[in-house]
């Protein structure tokens, strides 16, 4: 599942749930002779009508709704729990507006800045330029001394961490951090494991870890299970480093950041 598909489905569902919640509302109440708010069929209309203009958009957007049949229902089938969740969400958000919207808006909130301090007191700002000191034999980052056997053939290592397409936040979906020097074979710039690389320095395996964690408390073994599935999407982005006929030299790594993608740039400064 793709976050496009991801997001794709939670503007359907939760539209879709809210018109179903409201038309049961209508219905319950004219079964039982209830009165029901006036502005219940209004609703009902405006949410049916923007899950069909979300329905529609998509079709031109969203990749995933364009693979065969069976794959599709593959996909949505894996994902059932989060699918349906986003529909039963919908449906009490509508039905039980006066209690469960707000519980749910506010919980909403909870993940999304209790996400942000974790990733930001993580990683820091996710800033777009790494300074970097470029020596014959290595390479320093970030107060790190990585040894290098030939930098014209070595490349500076990102690990990147992807968010889950089910984690609709609105936060950075990719963060980085610099773990090392490697050399891939031919024009390769992104690996999923660092055993593709020769003559790697660095530690790919340091994890990454929260503040509040702690085997010994509930809340924070609750936390260290939250970073593991938040950050369990990883690959390496490489970046070649350039041969100079002066050491030490001095670059700056220009990073941007479009969707779940790292375009690297390496300018030298000195």
């Amino acid at each position: 599942m793709s976050f496009s598909f991801a997001l794709f489905a939670a503007s359907f569902l939760l539209s879709l749930g809210g018109a179903v919640g409201c038309l049961c509302c209508i219905l319950c109440g004219a079964a039982f002779k209830k009165p029901v708010l006036k502005s219940r069929l209004t609703v009902f209309c405006i949410l049916l009508s923007v899950a069909i203009a979300v329905f529609a958009f998509s079709l031109i957007l969203v990749p995933d709704l364009y693979t065969p049949p069976m794959e599709f229902f593959r996909t949505a089938g894996e994902n059932w729990l989060f699918l349906g969740a986003l529909f039963l969400c919908g449906l009490l958000c509508a039905s039980f507006w006066r209690s469960v919207l707000p519980f749910a808006v506010s919980c909403y909130i909870a993940l999304s800045v209790f996400t942000g301090i974790k990733l930001y007191g993580t990683f820091g700002a996710n800033e777009e330029t790494v300074s970097l000191v470029v020596h014959a034999d290595a390479v320093k980052v970030n107060g790190e001394t990585y040894p290098v056997k030939n930098i014209a053939d070595s490349s500076l290592v990102l690990k990147k961490y992807t968010l889950p397409p089910a984690l609709l936040v609105p936060l950075p979906r990719v963060w980085f951090t610099v773990c090392g020097v490697g050399k891939a074979d031919g024009n390769v710039r992104q690996v999923s494991d660092t055993a593709e690389l020769s003559h790697f320095s660095g530690d790919s395996n340091t994890a990454v870890s929260f503040s509040g964690e702690g085997d010994d408390v509930f809340l924070g073994n609750v936390i260290r299970f939250y970073r593991e599935w938040l950050l369990a999407k990883t690959d390496y982005q490489l970046v070649p480093l350039e041969d100079s006929v002066v050491y030490p030299s001095l670059y700056t790594l220009k990073i941007e950041i479009t969707g779940e993608k790292l375009i690297p740039a390496l300018v030298r400064n000195l």
